[in-house]
């Protein structure tokens, strides 16, 4: 009898472990990219405006050199639950990274090549609102499927942004990130806490 009681106790520690990984620290994480983006992408537009140096348009850069310290600080901060995942979990994580470096390779390839102003800034926002809508989902969590949509509309509708308007496109990253980003992330966060 011991025995199936010890079973039990495994098996629902296991699940407790399984649930908890369904609800990523995700919630920390999508309104820290989100302000990232916002505030990188806010400052660029605003030294181009005023500067028009090409130097500005290579800020974007400071994301991933403050983000992925961050992030990495924030996942060792909660290492005791990130060793079992499940699938939707996996899903999730499976596409920030392909979309991390679709940002990363992306932005280096347009900046070089000099064709950010077509491609790259809508390509970023719509990344930034799919990436919500697919975590939104996984998560089951409403607010994150509906700004993703609106962050994906953003992006989409940013690629008519041409010729003397394409720097106003990083504010289309700037609102994308706040409707898909920061306003979901911050109210998952807060019905995690709530227990909700």
């Amino acid at each position: 009898m011991e025995e199936n009681f010890d079973a039990l106790e495994v098996i629902a520690r296991t699940r407790g472990k399984v649930e908890l990984d369904s609800v990523p620290t995700g919630g920390k994480l999508f309104p820290l990219w989100g302000w990232l983006a916002a505030v990188v992408y806010s400052l660029e537009f605003l030294l181009w405006q005023l500067l028009h140096q090409e130097w500005c348009l290579w800020l974007w850069v400071l994301i991933p050199a403050v983000g992925v310290p961050l992030m990495i600080l924030f996942i060792r901060k909660d290492r005791d639950r990130t060793h079992m995942r499940t699938r939707e979990s996996r899903l999730v994580l499976d596409y920030w990274i392909f979309a991390a470096c679709v940002f990363g390779l992306g932005g280096l390839l347009f900046g070089f090549t000099g064709i950010y102003e077509v491609v790259e800034n809508p390509l970023m926002a719509l990344l930034m609102g799919v990436g919500a809508f697919i975590t939104g989902g996984a998560l089951r969590f409403r607010p994150m499927v509906v700004g993703g949509l609106a962050g994906a509309a953003m992006g989409v509708c940013s690629f008519t942004l041409q010729g003397e308007l394409w720097a106003w496109q990083m504010l289309a990253i700037v609102a994308s990130a706040a409707v898909a980003l920061i306003i979901p992330g911050h109210l998952y966060q807060k019905s995690v806490k709530d227990g909700i």
